[in-house]
């Protein structure tokens, strides 16, 4: 019989959805993009348990993740 892989989509970067971190955050120290990132999560997972709509939700959710991811990517360099 046939396997068939689910290809789950790509993820979009901090970038794409964050602009202020694409246009200057990105350009500064490690040590910046760091603490950008932290504060972005923070910020973020308090709107989500706080005063976000359902509509806003999934792009909070989405935001944490990739602020995570490169929260990582930037931890391993």
């Amino acid at each position: 019989m046939f396997k068939f892989f689910k290809i789950s989509p790509a993820k979009p970067s901090l970038c794409q959805l964050d602009h202020l971190f694409g246009q200057t955050i990105s350009n500064l120290g490690v040590p910046e993009q760091i603490a950008y990132c932290k504060r972005l999560i923070e910020s973020s997972r308090y709107h989500l348990t706080h005063s976000c709509s359902k509509k806003e939700i999934p792009y909070l959710k989405e935001l944490i993740d990739a602020a995570d991811r490169e929260l990582q990517l930037l931890c391993d360099r």
